[in-house]
């Protein structure tokens, strides 16, 4: 009799660590899947204070993905927060190519596609909103490579799901039960 389980919960072999399966944000609110391609994530040298995890494929090829998420009003419309960004694109040498909105997995999302011309880079940005949290998937690579890492980063976004948790509304705390004194005799 063999035994398939990781030495300690979460840790190397878990199946909450393994990022084909989608667990890896749990605690972040959502699901995201690398099944099927062989993107896997990647450390980086630098600390990151906007909480982004990068994906990449095992072939060293030069595609990221990278994912993370902001705290937003819940009242903010996905429109109303990306509207404000995309404006500072061009000032960094991004020219957007198109964005458009659509339905992902149950959730509002927006498609924008860029090119940097000076850098020779595309990037696709895929964002979603749910409740107060907006989660921006970033793929960006070479322009003449950008064609191939777009295949997994696209089967990789399309497998983004909040957790149905997160996608119920909040609702007030209930009142505790009245209670009768009771008296000793």
């Amino acid at each position: 009799m063999s035994a398939l389980a990781a030495p300690y919960p979460a840790t190397s072999s878990s199946a909450l660590t393994n990022p084909e399966k989608g667990l890896y944000f749990l605690h972040k609110g959502f699901t995201l899947k690398t099944e099927g391609t062989s993107w896997v994530p990647v450390a980086t040298s630098e600390q990151s204070l906007l909480d982004t995890v990068r994906f990449a494929a095992k072939d060293n090829g030069k595609g990221v993905l990278s994912i993370r998420t902001d705290k937003v009003a819940k009242t903010a419309s996905l429109e109303l927060y990306t509207r404000k960004w995309m404006r500072d694109y061009p000032n960094y040498g991004f020219e957007v190519i198109s964005a458009k909105s659509f339905e992902l997995n149950g959730s509002p999302a927006l498609v924008v596609d860029m090119l940097s011309r000076s850098k020779n880079k595309q990037i696709r940005q895929v964002i979603l909103k749910n409740q107060d949290r907006v989660a921006i998937m970033t793929c960006l690579d070479d322009k003449a490579s950008f064609s191939k890492s777009l295949q997994s980063c696209n089967q990789i976004m399309k497998s983004f799901s909040w957790n149905e948790e997160e996608k119920k509304p909040v609702a007030a705390p209930a009142a505790p039960a009245p209670t009768t004194p009771t008296t000793k005799q």
